[in-house]
């Protein structure tokens, strides 16, 4: 695997989920230290701190892979961090077939499409970064139990896509961050991983952001 080039000025990343709060953090650390920031989220507007911005559900296939083409034509991907979240506020018991559908489909559909849309176009430059955020409900007092095993389909995914993508020299990580996140340690591990990382890929990179 050949090297990927590191700390340059005026490199890409693409945020999903960009108008949330660990998703403006982000946005706005990137952005001060050189990146061009391109945000992606449901809402018709957002209050981060980017280049441009999409409204868009990860959700939907062919909106995201229009998009993904738009910002391809001026500005080449070169890292994606997927923070689109969603929870769904049940115990196991009462959760019914449609809210698991739609806790799957935003969590590791969402992360799905996000890669099949970006992932080929950095392995043709053979170069880039790809995380994932994972929550980690450990450490939280309630039934979180859906929400654990929704977040956790992305450690396989990561692994699996990380391995398939390496030989293109695309770095696939899953960041698995306890909640409530540490902002700062969540966002200083997803510039580490996008900005410095030239080999680590396929791993679960486990942080925790608060003593217990």
């Amino acid at each position: 695997m050949k090297k990927r080039r590191v700390n340059s000025m005026n490199k890409t990343i693409l945020i999903a989920g960009c108008d949330g709060t660990l998703g403006k953090a982000a946005a706005e650390v990137f952005s001060m230290r050189g990146w061009i920031v391109i945000g992606i989220d449901q809402k018709e507007k957002t209050e981060a701190k980017v280049n441009q911005y999409f409204a868009v559900d990860v959700k939907k296939e062919q909106d995201l892979d229009t998009v993904i083409r738009e910002i391809e034509q001026e500005s080449a991907i070169d890292a994606l961090f997927n923070v689109a979240g969603y929870e769904v506020n049940k115990d196991f018991e009462t959760v019914s077939y449609d809210e698991w559908n739609d806790l799957l489909n935003t969590i590791l559909g969402g992360s799905a499409n996000l890669c099949r849309s970006v992932a080929p176009k950095m392995a043709k430059r053979r170069n880039g970064s790809i995380i994932l955020l994972s929550a980690d409900y450990s450490k939280e007092f309630g039934d979180d139990v859906v929400n654990a095993v929704a977040a956790s389909t992305l450690h396989g995914f990561g692994k699996s896509f990380g391995v398939e993508m390496a030989s293109d020299n695309v770095l696939v990580n899953v960041l698995f961050a306890n909640t409530p996140f540490d902002l700062n340690k969540v966002v200083e591990t997803a510039y580490y991983l996008a900005d410095k990382n030239t080999y680590a890929t396929a791993q679960v990179v486990s942080i925790s952001g608060i003593n217990v």
